[in-house]
C-alpha cells in the first residue's frame, strides 16, 4: 500500500491528473493515471496492467468527521468513460484494502491525446444515497 501510495503522490504534481470532491459528508479523491507510470513491480502487486495505452482511475471515498479528521469507507462504485465522439465504455472497479485504507482501482483503454470524460457514481457504505463525480482528462501515451 505504501509503495503505491507514494507512487500516486509523486503523480499529485500534475494537477491535471489528481482532484477532490466534497459530496454530502464524504470526500471522493480521484485520479487518472496512465499505467506505464507505475513501476513495473508496484503493477504486478496490484494487477495493473502496464501498457502505453492502458492507464487507470483510483479513487479514495473518505468520511469527514466532526473534528476535522477524515476516516476511509468502504463503498459501491460503477463507472465510465466517454469520449468527444460520444463512444463509452465501462470501468469495472476492483477494492483494495491495506491496513486502514480503502481504494478503487479501475483500468480502461485510451488512444493518444484523448479527452474522456468519466462519470462514477459513489454510494457510500451504509449510504442509501448514490452521488455522481464528473470530470474530463485528456491522457497522453507514454
Amino acid at each position: 500500500m505504501r509503495a503505491l501510495c507514494l507512487a500516486l503522490l509523486l503523480l499529485v504534481t500534475a494537477p491535471s491528473f489528481a482532484d477532490s470532491k466534497k459530496i454530502g459528508d464524504y470526500t471522493v479523491h480521484y485520479l487518472a493515471v496512465n499505467s506505464t507510470f507505475l513501476n513495473p513491480t508496484i503493477a504486478e502487486q496490484y494487477s495493473i496492467t502496464r501498457s502505453k495505452r492502458r492507464a487507470f482511475l483510483n479513487i479514495a471515498v473518505l468520511k469527514n468527521n466532526a473534528d476535522g479528521s477524515t476516516t476511509p469507507v468502504a463503498a459501491v462504485l460503477s463507472g465510465s468513460k466517454r469520449n468527444l465522439m460520444q463512444q463509452s465504455a465501462t470501468i469495472p472497479f476492483e477494492e483494495v484494502r491495506e491496513e486502514k485504507s480503502i481504494y478503487y482501482i479501475g483500468q480502461f483503454d485510451f488512444s493518444n491525446a484523448e479527452n474522456l470524460r468519466f462519470q462514477v457514481d459513489v454510494q457510500p457504505e451504509g449510504k442509501g444515497t448514490t452521488y455522481t463525480i464528473e470530470w474530463t482528462t485528456q491522457l497522453y501515451a507514454d
